[in-house]
């Protein structure tokens, strides 16, 4: 009888170790389960921003991922007419946010862009070295130089152009013209000397000065005949790249915007 008892005792604790074992293995299974479906959630979203968009687009990626907490967001910054290219040769891009509409809509006519939307305006600004004597660009002299971006590739460079030639001051200015991958660039130029003069956005400048001791000032705000008007599209169908753009849309994306002295 007591061996008897004594066997039922050991089958009973046989038998709570292999339960107790198979619950740990359920709850690993779990773990494992649960971590796998948090890869699974992550998500990415490649966007490819005009240079000017270099420092608002880290404020708006922040506001982003605050409602966005899976989304991973990587940028490719440079002048529009470069980075639509590079869309249209197939590169990855979810989202494109130009500095102009030509570029979006070049995208959207081959039907490799949609979800369009206007989320800002910014001004084009003359610039020179800080104490400069200089009024206005018609007051350049013969070994100056005067930075712009390139014209086939960069917005700011294109307005830039356009508003030499509608004010009959490009031939003037042609000998001293250099240009510039994109308007980061001409800002560059003029600060560390290499030109006297440049044309950027209003943003650039404000964003010069916001980061120390600018060497910089604006000489004056080209007057143009259209306003420059920022485009953005998705160029991908992820899900994301569509929230993105709906996120652009919102009063908190606009206050950002504003901030950086972005008209939205």
């Amino acid at each position: 009888m007591k061996n008897k008892f004594k066997h039922v005792i050991i089958t009973i604790l046989a038998s709570c170790l292999v339960l107790a074992g198979c619950s740990n293995g359920g709850n690993g299974q779990d773990k494992n389960s649960k971590s796998k479906n948090e890869d699974t959630n992550k998500q990415e979203l490649q966007v490819s921003a005009a240079a000017s968009l270099t420092d608002v687009s880290k404020e708006l990626e922040k506001a982003f991922k605050a409602e966005h907490k899976n989304v991973d967001i990587s940028f490719n910054y440079g002048g529009s007419g470069a980075l639509r290219q590079q869309i249209e040769k197939g590169a990855p891009v979810d989202v494109f946010m130009s500095a102009n509409t030509k570029d979006v809509d070049g995208l959207v006519d081959k039907d490799k862009a949609q979800n369009t939307y206007d989320y800002a305006k910014n001004k084009l600004v003359l610039i020179g070295e800080k104490g400069t004597d200089y009024k206005s660009v018609s007051d350049i002299k013969d070994d100056d130089k005067l930075a712009i971006g390139e014209a086939k590739s960069v917005p700011a460079g294109k307005y830039a152009e356009q508003y030499l030639k509608d004010n009959k001051l490009f031939d003037k200015v042609k000998p001293n013209l250099v240009y510039a991958k994109d308007v980061r660039q001409v800002l560059n130029y003029v600060e560390k000397g290499n030109a006297q003069l440049g044309y950027v956005y209003k943003t650039d400048l404000y964003q010069s000065q916001q980061n120390g001791d600018s060497k910089v000032e604006e000489i004056n705000t080209a007057d143009l005949k259209k306003p420059i008007i920022y485009k953005s599209a998705t160029t991908s169908d992820k899900k994301v790249a569509k929230e993105w753009i709906d996120f652009l849309k919102t009063d908190k994306a606009k206050e950002i915007l504003k901030k950086y002295k972005f008209d939205a």
